[in-house]
């Protein structure tokens, strides 16, 4: 498209913007790394490791197996993500020689201590027990605060802290800053499983840490509700849809508890389901540009900023995983063929410039600098707009935003995007136009099921799979974090 001169609020020149991680870490539960021949923290580590996950959360047991486990990850360069230890209120001293162990040895680790709650004197939820909880916490959150270790409340079922709502109400009285809470996906399934979103967006402003696992939407038992993450009737995406939305930032554990059968192949199918969620890396590090058909005035560099001394270019810095052209690159074009596909993407670019995804190769999702704009020149030029359609040799029917959702340029941006490619019987009449399901920009709703009648002016024609499509020749842009998964119907 033409790029068009409608105001852009300009910005403070900033720092390098470093490339972030666009999926959150996912890390493996010690409750699904031991079996016969996984006895040792080693042998466990050593295997989380080689399948992909980020670290591992264990249980804490003793002093020598903490410190064993630790050392595992030290010598894999792993992670120990968090720690499972138990808080009896009903203990004389419920700030036990366990938790104190825990923060001593976790010390500078940035790691998560996991805190179940059980009061056996009083009800699951009941808040009875709330003001002594609260002094404990408090003196556990102080213990743990020059450790640099965060506290993440536990709900389990049958515990006192049962529901998230039961962490959130000890969280806010707590008012500490280590101290938050944590979703479990199968205990919420148990005790709850109402509204998942509300759930979640309530938990936010605590939420440290989630995990998840495959489950039998009803299921009221352990074996329904902990599965492996290919298997169950619940759909899991919707967590993970979820936490993209809110801009959850924070690791995701895998739950394991209790199935059976061998720990590496249950940890490969997980791997592999998660895999699949997130769908398919298109910009890996190293690799950024192996999935794109060879094109000129791209480079692959390891992070971008906004030049100092030219504001309408970028400046970078050698590394991996961000694609960047200065202007004249190419149309990049996937390798691959999609139809129904979900999208993720990070883009940043300067004031002035613009770009656009081009689903199929023919429909163009506008990338452009709205910050501060009020109202575009044109429906669909603004950021997240869908360009308009080019019919009869005219531009028609561009579609802004619902809301302008923009970050000002020279920040990293994220767009999650749902789309359906049109259908063709098998003479190629059209049957059913294409359309935008849903488009997210920095977690904000900004398209809902969209139809297109064509093609943008500069797209390939309608076909019913076809490559997604970068432009790179309307003004500096880069990208990193470019994942696809096809969706069935």
């Amino acid at each position: 498209m033409t790029r068009s001169t409608f105001p852009t609020v300009l910005v403070s020149f900033c720092a390098a913007v470093l490339c972030g991680a666009a999926e959150p870490a996912f890390f493996a539960m010690d409750t699904g790394t031991r079996d016969a021949t996984h006895q040792t923290a080693a042998a466990q580590v050593a295997m989380v490791k080689e399948l992909g996950f980020a670290g591992i959360a264990p249980c804490y047991t003793t002093p020598a197996a903490l410190r064993d486990m630790l050392a595992a990850v030290d010598q894999q360069h792993s992670k120990l993500f968090a720690l499972y230890v138990g808080l009896d209120l009903d203990a004389p001293t419920p700030l036990s020689p366990e938790i104190r162990d825990s923060i001593n040895q976790l010390r500078d680790r940035d790691a998560i201590l996991w805190l179940y709650v059980t009061a056996a004197a009083h009800k699951p939820s009941d808040p009875a027990a709330d003001a002594r909880a609260v002094t404990v916490l408090r003196e556990v959150a102080a213990l743990a605060a020059p450790t640099g270790l965060r506290i993440a409340l536990y709900p389990h079922a049958g515990a006192w802290v049962e529901r998230v709502d039961d962490a959130l109400r000890l969280a806010r009285q707590v008012d500490r800053k280590n101290l938050g809470v944590t979703f479990n996906l199968c205990h919420w399934l148990m005790v709850d499983g109402k509204d998942l979103d509300a759930s979640l967006n309530d938990a936010l402003p605590y939420l440290f840490v989630v995990t998840i696992n495959g489950a039998d939407a009803g299921g009221k038992d352990w074996g329904k509700l902990i599965q492996p993450l290919d298997s169950g009737t619940f759909d899991v995406n919707q967590v993970l849809t979820s936490l993209r939305r809110l801009d959850f930032t924070g690791p995701v554990g895998l739950q394991h508890y209790a199935i059976p059968g061998d720990a590496r192949a249950n940890l490969q199918r997980s791997m592999n389901a998660w895999q699949r969620l997130h769908g398919v890396a298109l910009m890996p590090p190293g690799a950024a540009l192996a999935a794109w058909e060879p094109a000129t005035g791209w480079s692959e560099v390891g992070n971008v900023s906004l030049d100092p001394h030219n504001p309408g270019r970028l400046q970078t810095a050698p590394g991996t995983g961000v694609l960047v052209s200065q202007g004249a690159g190419q149309y990049l074009l996937t390798k691959e063929r999609f139809g129904d596909v979900a999208v993720h993407l990070e883009f940043l670019i300067p004031p002035h410039s613009n770009s656009g995804v081009y689903f199929l190769g023919s429909h163009e999702l506008q990338i452009y600098d709205s910050f501060g704009v009020a109202e575009g020149e044109y429906p669909g030029i603004e950021c997240g707009g869908i360009y308009p359609e080019w019919v009869n040799d005219a531009n028609l029917r561009g579609h802004s935003p619902l809301v302008n959702a923009s970050k000002p340029p020279g920040e990293w941006q994220r767009c999650d995007v749902t789309y359906r490619a049109p259908r063709f019987d098998p003479a190629g009449h059209k049957t059913r136009n294409a359309r935008f399901e849903r488009v997210l920009l920095n977690g904000t709703l900004i398209q809902e099921n969209v139809e297109l009648l064509g093609p943008t002016r500069v797209g390939l024609p309608e076909q019913a799979g076809g490559p997604l499509r970068l432009q790179g020749d309307h003004g500096p842009v880069a990208y990193r974090n470019f994942r696809v998964r096809p969706l069935s119907e």
